[in-house]
């Protein structure tokens, strides 16, 4: 499953699926979710990566609670193993310029 969802979020031809599919994963509010996110936006091209930051904006950038929530989430996630998850999970922590 992971493979194909893997393959959803980097649909170079087509990235209505890339951020629905996003979108989705990041409306189930957990760790698993958000991690195939940023491991998909860690070798995603620049077009798709704007399109995976935009579902993470959309689905957890609506209030200052889902800030907060995405931060939780992404603090776990900067001691992953994989360290293109854990460098884009730092990567949203930081303040925004």
């Amino acid at each position: 499953m992971a493979a194909v969802l893997q393959r959803l979020l980097l649909d170079g031809r087509d990235t209505f699926v890339t951020q629905e599919t996003a979108e989705a994963l990041l409306e189930r509010w957990d760790v698993l979710g958000l991690r195939m996110v940023l491991t998909a936006l860690a070798s995603a091209d620049d077009d798709t990566a704007d399109h995976l930051d935009a579902a993470i904006l959309n689905v957890c950038g609506q209030s200052e609670e889902d800030g907060e929530r995405l931060a939780a989430l992404c603090s776990a996630l900067t001691s992953d193993a994989d360290r293109a998850v854990s460098g884009e999970a730092r990567r949203i922590l930081e303040p925004r310029r």
